[in-house]
């Protein structure tokens, strides 16, 4: 049986328990019976969310480690993409062309270098837009807490399952 359903009819059984058409023993048994049953479920439904949670887990340490590997490759591809350019450059040799594959030397665009920041004048820098205004909820919790009417907010404590081995 579902937990779900081990919860529903722990409810309707303890509803019942004001009415006096079944003993209260066998409404109690039952509720015993239905309460060890719904624990049992809990506690595998609880050791699943463990599992998921450290296949998760997992899951980032892999992602982690395979972005990782790609960073790397991507600066040896690099690399030999420079020692390539290099190797061309040597012997002045402009193109490669096969059937498979052309390998060419190509000019880049101009690029702007700065050798010094602090000589460069004012009407070429950019200055960034401030950050939109956010707002502070630990101050509005201190508030709250310390008394303060805060229109729009209150604080509420939520539940939750914690589940520790």
């Amino acid at each position: 049986m579902r937990l779900f359903d081990l919860a529903h009819q722990y409810k309707s059984l303890e509803a019942l328990e004001a009415s006096e058409e079944l003993p209260e023993e066998v409404i109690r048994d039952t509720l015993d019976g239905l309460l060890g049953d719904f624990e049992s479920k809990a506690v595998a439904v609880a050791q699943f969310i463990l599992s998921l949670e450290a296949h998760a887990q997992d899951v980032f340490e892999a992602a982690d480690a395979m972005t990782k590997r790609a960073k790397r490759m991507e600066k040896r591809a690099d690399s030999i993409r420079s020692y390539l350019l290099l190797q061309m450059q040597i012997i002045d040799q402009k193109r490669i062309e096969t059937p498979e594959i052309i390998v060419s030397r190509r000019l880049n665009p101009p690029a702007v270098q700065i050798t010094d920041e602090a000589t460069v004048p004012a009407q070429f820098w950019v200055q960034p837009p401030a950050p939109p205004p956010r707002i502070d909820r630990k101050l509005i919790r201190e508030a709250l807490q310390s008394g303060t009417d805060v229109p729009g907010c209150y604080i509420e404590s939520g539940e939750r399952v914690d589940i520790r081995l």
